[in-house]
């Protein structure tokens, strides 16, 4: 024992080897230290338990929580759900007994939750934290050629996935078990995006809802303890508070309203309930972002 002691004294002296890896027929002993618990090898290298990040063994889920549809090179993993199908109310708790982090902090918000648009938009910088909102697993992290640029998706609890996207660095890697306020990369301007910010989506069974359903933006909490979910939640809001209107004038065409702002004719139609065809009428209000 003494001579395991001494050993132990000299090897935290040492450099870790990152050679050997973590198998348990290889571990010799593990000793806490004021840095972290560190692992002992039989070859006599050590590291600390925190160098290498946790795997999920998808293949080992006894649960089958993770397993369905879990796949590491498409962003669609569930069978796609179709929200007019939900006849009844299903109520759960939010992931992680409620562990929850701002996935990064912002400026301010860009662009919300719209029928041609499924996230939330948040003005950052190149390089900023971007970091896990829930306790999940990394499903997805590489650059998606339809636009998110370097995107992640963790898979959480109840059919629920988040999205970061446009990211300039990713720091995890597929399988990887993360905690809420995990640094999971940094923010960027990748993919189809007109500057630096973050991307960020909720989805239940990969269908997109409004995170400000969830998520409480100026106070950086979630809403509740509890979310329902209804066909409602994966639509827009109308109350929402970032909503832009305008008083059609002489002359307005819903072309020239959507390139005004920045959105586009079938989101105008969307969220007025209109057709493409609509005579606009002098003095209506229509809703244009």
């Amino acid at each position: 024992m003494k001579q395991l002691l001494l050993s132990i004294l000299l090897l935290l002296t040492l450099p870790s080897f990152v050679a050997a890896q973590i198998n348990p027929e290889n571990i010799l002993d593990t000793v806490e230290t004021v840095d972290g618990p560190v692992i002992l090898y039989k070859n006599f290298s050590w590291q600390f338990l925190g160098e290498e990040p946790v795997m999920l063994n998808v293949d080992d889920d006894s649960t089958g929580l993770f397993t369905q549809g879990w796949v590491n090179d498409q962003i669609h993993g569930f069978e796609q759900m179709k929200p007019d199908s939900i006849r009844d109310t299903v109520l759960f708790l939010l992931p992680g007994e409620m562990t929850f982090c701002m996935p990064a902090r912002y400026e301010r918000l860009i662009r919300g939750f719209m029928y041609t648009h499924k996230g939330l938009d948040l003005k950052v910088q190149t390089g900023d934290t971007v970091r896990a909102a829930f306790d999940g697993v990394v499903r997805y992290a590489r650059y998606n050629r339809g636009g998110f640029g370097n995107l992640i998706i963790l898979r959480h609890y109840n059919g629920l996935e988040t999205y970061y996207a446009h990211l300039s660095k990713i720091n995890v890697e597929v399988n990887q078990v993360v905690e809420a306020g995990d640094v999971v990369g940094l923010a960027g301007s990748t993919g189809r995006s007109r500057g630096p910010h973050l991307h960020f989506e909720i989805r239940y069974r990969d269908v997109p809802l409004d995170p400000r359903r969830v998520i409480d933006l100026d106070k950086g909490l979630l809403v509740a303890n509890t979310f329902p979910i209804r066909k409602e939640v994966f639509y827009p809001n109308d109350w929402d508070s970032t909503a832009v209107y305008y008083k059609i004038k002489s002359g307005d065409t819903l072309g020239h309203l959507a390139a005004k702002y920045h959105t586009s004719v079938k989101e105008i139609c969307a969220m007025n309930k209109i057709k493409s065809t609509t005579t606009l009428r002098i003095g209506r209000v229509l809703r244009v972002r």
